[in-house]
């Protein structure tokens, strides 16, 4: 049976009710719940039983996959590697190594940043970790509470997004796979190189970072930011401020170590996997340039078992290294590994009920993407989808705080969509990259801005600041990288441009917005700048 406009049921429901409640598993249940209705529809004396037995199976199905299943195995595994290093001390650690380095206002700022780019694998850990190791750093130069929580927040989710060893590489390829998928492409490697190629194409995290480090490595700020760097630097003390003067705790010399070897045995672990599965399965061209072959070999391993190795030697690694360098006894590192792998079960949940929701609306569901396609075949120009969806991502993850439920609704239809619209162009075309990449970008735009986020609420805790002053201060930086990304990023990229001369063209303006309205605390006030 074809479905109309009610094939759009699943995913509205999911939206509104994720707004409504501000959660995000319930209302993807629901979605799914709302779609076996609507297939259940050929029969109504039986409409109720077919639809919770189709609910249920589709639910079975999600789970029963083997892909998604060695997904949620790297999900634990990592979130358990991160869970022994936190309570092992050896992030802290490495750390504390980092800010000894520190010697001016500025170089704290930097410090701070390059700290949060350390922790490249989460951005909980990265929030939590950097923001509670370093308010004593911020406080003793005099770095507001509200700039550090800006660094804090602004280098957690675009470095979590942006890495390939993070508990959202699994995830993004997952959702992008299951948008392939649902446009009839079912090679197993098509995700993993859409997630690669769509990277220079996720301007607004990329641009984030970039102008955490203008503001940082300058000095200058404009607008409540610029206000709020002042007060720091005239006013004596705070409530806030008091633990600044507690102990700076002291670690193992060689435990920061623990740290980097986990991490690098991760790394290694899965780009050897890559490496020898993909040189196994790939049809290499001798014309082909260095990075389009080592493209094509990543690209051709097997993404999920090359995560799963890489996530069980991270693991391996942090237990003996921690061990050995940080002293950790079994019982400690078995609650660090338990604690660390629950941590990531809100985020397992989440992951099955997006998969069984793309189920839903795919080609053996409702067809959603089909039906979308023809309607907007003759009324939205391809070149337009990916501003589009950067937008509604945007306002989406603003409503309901949450950029995991946001990519979770939108990845795999919007992918879909972009193959309907330009289907010459394929996966690795520019239409399928830039809408890719603008789901996550909006999707952390409307993290960076919602005053309901968790990854915002967790940055003003950890960093000891008032949550709204926290939101208030950061959103017009935000707002600022979003409409230069939008204007010279994801807009021209989309009609041709090189996404590399967008990001350059992008830098090089917020460096002359830093520049122009920004000002130094030592200086006059710029135009803009606030005061």
């Amino acid at each position: 049976m074809q479905h109309g406009f009610e094939s759009l049921a699943p995913p509205l429901v999911a939206i509104f009710l994720a707004i409504a409640t501000r959660r995000v598993v319930v209302p993807l249940a629901a979605g799914v719940l709302a779609g076996a209705f609507l297939l259940a529809h050929n029969d109504p004396p039986k409409t109720l039983l077919d639809s919770f037995g189709i609910f249920v199976a589709t639910i079975y199905a999600s789970i029963a996959d083997w892909d998604h299943i060695q997904t949620l195995g790297f999900t634990l595994l990592l979130g358990a590697m991160i869970g022994v290093m936190e309570i092992g001390g050896g992030i802290e650690a490495l750390i504390a190594k980092f800010s000894r380095r520190i010697r001016t206002r500025q170089n704290a700022q930097v410090m701070i940043s390059l700290s949060g780019l350390a922790i490249f694998f989460d951005d909980y850990a990265n929030t939590l970790l950097i923001g509670g190791t370093m308010r004593s750093t911020a406080d003793r130069y005099k770095v507001s509470r509200e700039k550090l929580a800006y660094l804090v927040d602004s280098t957690a989710a675009p470095v979590a997004g942006l890495s390939l060893i993070s508990t959202w590489a699994a995830i993004e390829i997952s959702y992008m796979s299951e948008g392939l998928v649902d446009a009839g492409i079912t090679d197993r490697s098509a995700g993993f190189t859409l997630f690669i190629e769509s990277i220079p194409y996720r301007f607004y995290p990329i641009l984030a970072l970039v102008m955490v480090f203008l503001t940082s490595a300058t000095g200058r700020d404009f607008g409540p930011m610029r206000r709020a760097e002042l007060a720091s630097t005239t006013s004596s003390g705070s409530p806030a401020r008091a633990e600044a003067t507690a102990a700076t705790p002291t670690f193992p010399p060689r435990l920061w170590l623990a740290a980097v070897l986990s991490i690098a045995a991760c790394v290694a672990g899965l780009m050897i996997t890559l490496i020898v599965t993909g040189s196994q399965s790939a049809a290499l061209h001798a014309e082909a340039s260095l990075l389009r072959r080592a493209i094509e070999i990543l690209g051709n391993g097997e993404a999920y078992l090359a995560l799963i190795l890489g996530g069980g030697a991270g693991l391996v690694t942090a237990w003996v290294t921690h061990a050995t360098l940080g002293q950790c006894n079994i019982r400690s590192l078995c609650v660090g590994t338990m604690r660390g792998g629950w941590q990531m079960m809100p985020a397992m949940v989440i992951l099955w009920m997006a998969w069984a929701l793309s189920a839903m609306t795919g080609p053996d569901g409702l067809h959603t993407g089909d039906y979308l396609s023809h309607v907007l075949s003759n009324r939205l120009d391809a070149r337009a989808l990916p501003t589009v969806v950067f937008v509604l991502a945007g306002l989406v993850a603003f409503a309901t705080g949450t950029s995991w439920g946001t990519m979770a609704i939108l990845t795999p239809l919007s992918v879909t969509l972009s193959l309907e619209l330009a289907p010459l162009d394929g996966p690795s075309g520019v239409i399928c990259l830039a809408t890719a990449g603008s789901v996550l970008a909006g999707a952390i735009l409307g993290d960076h801005c919602s005053p309901i986020s968790d990854t915002t609420v967790l940055s003003s805790r950890a960093c000891g600041c008032d949550h709204l002053e926290h939101v208030r201060t950061q959103m017009p930086y935000a707002i600022v990288v979003a409409v230069v990304g939008m204007g010279l990023g994801t807009i021209p990229a989309a009609l041709g441009l090189s996404p590399w001369i967008c990001l350059i063209l992008s830098t090089a303006a917020l460096a002359m917005i830093v520049r122009f309205f920004g000002s130094r605390l030592d200086e006059p006030l710029q135009r803009g700048s606030g005061g």
